[in-house]
């Protein structure tokens, strides 16, 4: 039982560092739960693997996803304003594991991305990324979060490291 015990804590502990987070951390989660209000930056779901770099990500092939733009990110992201995205800007994506889930409007799994003050968090090009709709699991800087979704979303990085906009669906 000892043996169990002492692996379930260095598990826990491995975890939990690698979703740590970097102070200062943005807003909580309180400013996204009216995200639906929101611009919503895709004409139709996202499906399949539009970018090419999602693999198991995101429910990989198989999932509908939708992507919305608060206020301050809006102009940015419809291709009215210039890149980098503007601090404050929160962008929400939905993900619903197939077309079924996506047709109920099960509850989704969500994962933010927050646009941090210039310097914040210069390994994520200033953003922090969250998973899960409470804004529990937060991670800027080199935290293994971060370092995990930032790994992919460095490729985007002509458009602030954000693949769906204006730009990505040629409406500029």
């Amino acid at each position: 039982m000892q043996k169990f015990s002492l692996l379930a804590v260095i598990t826990f502990l491995t975890l939990a560092g690698c979703m740590s987070t970097s102070d200062p951390m943005g807003p909580d989660a309180l400013s996204w739960q009216n995200y639906r209000s929101w611009y919503k930056a895709n004409p139709a779901p996202n499906t399949g693997d539009p970018t090419g770099f999602l693999g198991n990500v995101h429910e990989g092939l198989n999932a509908y996803r939708d992507i919305y733009v608060n206020s301050i990110g809006e102009l940015t992201n419809r291709g009215q304003g210039s890149f980098p995205y503007p601090e404050g800007t929160i962008l929400v994506k939905e993900t619903y594991s197939g077309k079924t889930a996506y047709d109920r409007q099960a509850t989704p799994d969500l994962t933010i991305m927050i646009k941090l003050a210039d310097g914040v968090s210069p390994e994520t090009d200033d953003w922090e990324y969250v998973m899960g709709a409470a804004g529990i699991n937060r991670g800027t800087g080199v935290s293994g979060l971060a370092t995990f979704c930032h790994s992919c979303h460095q490729l985007a990085v002509g458009t602030d490291a954000n693949f769906i906009n204006a730009q990505f669906y040629n409406l500029q």
